[in-house]
């Protein structure tokens, strides 16, 4: 089959999928962006759109963009699904693309290293999928970078599960009124859970008393009731987040909730903690080993094959996993069921994006709530009660928050601050303050198992996209046979690699890096004729 083919489109969709597909069709634009909660399906949707394109033969090649590593083999794997090959290990070294992929899956820092490259990728007629588009403004360069790379493109699909505003970096292919992006489609988080595509989040508020000393050089001591200037509620929250009597005690109830879960019929249920950083994440890991009896999963930046320990987490039965910033939009973990917000980064957006990991469902009606534990911070409860409040205002929910029109201006701002000065961590001690859900209509502990209707044609059972592997995991087995297969014949023959490898590039043309699955089993049979026969016949010194 030619690569710029694909067969029918057989996959089910969500109903906003189905919709926002409609949408796009309907005028096919150059730009669209389109603005989905995290957890409603997004990859599902792109991948629909591009199926379309290539079936239609408006495009012939389909380039991928994700915030970060460990999205593209995911992703890939999701679009392989409706037969699109990706490949998700595409290098830009290699410059090419091996002749039975439709593309390639990449990240923002890839094409900005390269925007040249991308360049000369998209010449032939391409669809552009750029995932969680808001990263293009997390750097000065970014946003020129795609410009140069995907401006040719015939199709732009821009796709964020946070709306952003433009006040930095210019995001390109967006269009902007008042200083707000707007989105050609959006699916609200409110509308996914009446829809039962999401689970409902409920957020336990931990409170308590921290002591420290700031930077200033005063002696601190506050509950998080105490009003505070900015420097030193950072301080607080930060005291707290680091005092093993706090974390432990909201690490021990959190384990509890999630133990409850797995003994309740969702035997496979995890956690995820969010650190502050590298040293904080093993400070936490340390504390659920030391009071729950549990070593978790630890995932940082600075930790070889992060990318494989998540997807070992994601496989597995382990309850615990603690990360900084590696488990971030797009991760698809529906066994998520209980978080801890232990970071210090109190930014809308960061705060919602760490919830969306929570609200990704399986077909399980059993599993249809999680629970978040936070810090009774005040902004941090702002982030919390906002989201209810989204909720409240759509579906018409009994929460009661103080002042709600407050919450709309949550904060904006990150609290990574540098342990400058004269600041010193003494002690924190926990409190349960109260816990935000979406009252009696949504909140599922008040609810009987047949309080919520779910239409069956929004919600098709999750898919299984980990057990199908894509062509470039077909071909990276090929080439690990491959290797073996050379190596033996060299041991044999008394050849040296090179020599092989040269004669398989003439036999079978190009290289084993640019092949295609059927060149690799070219490859393949040739080295293992050799060791059958017990006789070379290639080039030799």
């Amino acid at each position: 089959m030619a690569v710029s083919q694909v067969g029918e489109w057989r996959l089910a969709l969500r109903g906003w999928q189905r919709r926002a597909f409609e949408t796009w069709s309907a005028k096919r634009p150059v730009d669209a962006l389109i603005v989905a909660t995290p957890g409603a399906g997004k990859t599902r949707f792109a991948a629909r759109v591009v199926h379309a394109a290539l079936a239609a033969r408006d495009v012939a090649r389909v380039i991928v963009v994700v915030p970060r590593e460990h999205l593209k083999g995911q992703v890939a794997r999701v679009l392989a699904q409706s037969g699109i090959q990706l490949d998700h290990a595409f290098a830009n070294a290699t410059r090419t693309l091996a002749s039975d992929v439709h593309g390639a899956v990449v990240t923002y820092q890839q094409v900005a290293a390269a925007p040249r490259l991308f360049h000369d990728l998209v010449r032939v007629p391409s669809i552009v999928v750029l995932d969680e588009i808001h990263h293009a403004g997390e750097e000065a360069t970014w946003g020129q970078s795609l410009r140069d790379a995907f401006g040719g493109a015939r199709y732009r699909l821009s796709m964020s599960g946070t709306p952003f505003r433009s006040d930095g970096a210019a995001i390109p292919f967006v269009r902007y009124e008042a200083g707000l992006s707007v989105a050609d489609f959006s699916y609200d988080y409110a509308s996914a859970l009446q829809d039962g595509v999401c689970r409902a989040l409920v957020f336990p508020l931990h409170g308590g008393e921290a002591e420290w000393i700031s930077r200033d050089g005063q002696m601190m001591r506050a509950s998080f009731d105490a009003t505070l200037d900015r420097r030193h509620e950072s301080e607080r929250l930060r005291t707290a987040l680091t005092q093993p009597a706090w974390v432990g005690d909201v690490l021990v109830k959190s384990h509890l909730r999630l133990a409850a879960m797995r003994m309740a019929g969702h035997p496979d249920a995890g956690g995820l903690v969010a650190a502050m950083n590298q040293d904080h994440a093993r400070f936490i890991a340390d504390l659920l080993q030391k009071r729950v009896g549990v070593t978790p999963e630890i995932v940082v930046s600075d930790i070889d094959g992060a990318s494989r320990r998540i997807n070992a987490f994601a496989a597995s039965r382990d309850p615990w996993i603690v990360a900084v910033h590696m488990i971030s939009e797009g991760v698809d973990i529906p066994r998520l069921r209980v978080g801890v917000f232990a970071s210090n980064v109190v930014t809308e957006m960061y705060f919602r994006q760490f919830c969306g990991r929570f609200v990704r469902t399986t077909s399980d009606r059993a599993d249809r709530e999680a629970y978040v534990y936070v810090p009774d911070d005040h902004r941090i409860r702002r982030l919390a009660a906002q989201i209810t409040v989204d909720v409240r205002s759509a579906l018409r929910s009994r929460l009661d928050v103080d002042d709600p029109g407050v919450l709309v201006a949550a904060a904006q701002r990150s609290d990574r601050r540098s342990d400058e000065g004269e600041y010193a961590s003494i002690n924190a001690t926990a409190t349960e303050s109260q816990t935000l859900s979406f009252g009696p209509l949504f909140n599922p502990s008040a609810l009987d198992d047949d309080a919520i209707p779910v239409a069956q044609t929004e919600r098709p059972a999750a898919a299984t996209a980990a057990g199908i592997p894509t062509n470039v995991e077909r071909k990276e087995r090929l080439r690990r046979q491959l290797r073996a297969l050379v190596a033996s014949v060299s041991t044999t023959f008394g050849v040296d690699h090179k020599w092989i490898h040269a004669t398989l590039n003439q036999r079978c043309g190009g290289t084993v890096a640019t092949a295609a699955l059927l060149e690799l089993e070219a490859r393949r049979r040739i080295a293992a004729g050799w060791l059958a026969r017990r006789q070379y016949d290639g080039i030799k010194p």
